[in-house]
């Protein structure tokens, strides 16, 4: 497991510009390094993910409550004040924990100067079983997020879900029968993520935020956890002042497989 202080030097500055010296470029994360085997090259994206699913499945697991989820999460944030363009680059640590008066989301900044900060966890999907069929997933995450059908949508989802429920094995199948079916889905290649740990990248790219974006889920094969999610700009930046490609958000999580 990677440390605060590995993640803090993957990215974490405050740049700003006066008007009229030329917009700010963000130090935006390094990309990772993927590598595409022949065999991920040569097989369909979809079915390599739901053979991952199948092996999760067989797993004798059942889930538990989120006490103890921990992950971490970066995005970009460009903001211009009157000429004055800053993009602040910090990540952040989250946990859930137990307290005197119920469970509490603890941030923790990984840099800059933010302070930890509790407050009560206060789950915002409905109070049910997660489903653990991918398309009845989907139909129950759809509430919440319409956009689900599409790459932007499914990640947001998929983060939404493993920032709030421990997953049985059942479950974490269902969320890769969902990304399996995800349009224009493909293989990315084995990859190291931002934990230090190896996993298998899948990615669809879509302008549904305006941009054109690729998505990315790391996925461990052996276990059929989703490791991590990365979104990547790789055609333009737009008003962004960012160079192509660039990450601009990235979620880790530490212990999805319980």
């Amino acid at each position: 497991m990677a440390s605060a202080a590995a993640f803090s030097a993957v990215a974490s500055a405050l740049l700003v510009l006066p008007g009229g010296s030329g917009p700010a470029v963000a130090a935006t994360p390094a990309l990772l390094a993927y590598h595409l085997t022949p065999e991920q090259a040569s097989t369909d994206a979809s079915t390599q993910i739901l053979r991952i699913a199948r092996t999760a499945r067989s797993a004798d697991e059942t889930p538990t409550n989120p006490l103890g989820l921990h992950w971490q999460e970066w995005s970009l944030n460009t903001r211009d004040d009157h000429g004055n363009i800053s993009s602040r680059v910090v990540p952040y640590d989250y946990k859930i924990l137990d307290s005197a008066t119920g469970p509490v989301r603890e941030r923790r900044s990984l840099g800059g100067s933010d302070k930890t900060r509790t407050d009560p966890f206060r789950p915002t999907l409905q109070d049910i079983s997660t489903p653990q069929d991918g398309q009845t997933l989907k139909d129950w995450l759809r509430r919440r997020t319409p956009g689900i059908d599409g790459p932007l949508g499914a990640s947001q989802a998929v983060h939404d879900l493993l920032v709030e429920r421990a997953l049985s094995a059942g479950q974490r199948a269902a969320v890769l029968e969902l990304i399996a079916s995800l349009p224009g889905i493909e293989a990315t290649g084995t990859v190291t993520d931002r934990a230090g740990r190896p996993g298998v990248a899948y990615s669809a790219t879509s302008r549904e935020s305006g941009l054109p974006t690729r998505y990315t889920f790391i996925i461990d094969p052996a276990t059929g956890s989703v490791l991590a999610q990365e979104a990547t700009l790789t055609e333009t930046a737009g008003m962004l002042n960012v160079p192509i490609p660039s990450v601009i958000s990235y979620n880790v999580y530490f212990n999805p497989a319980r």
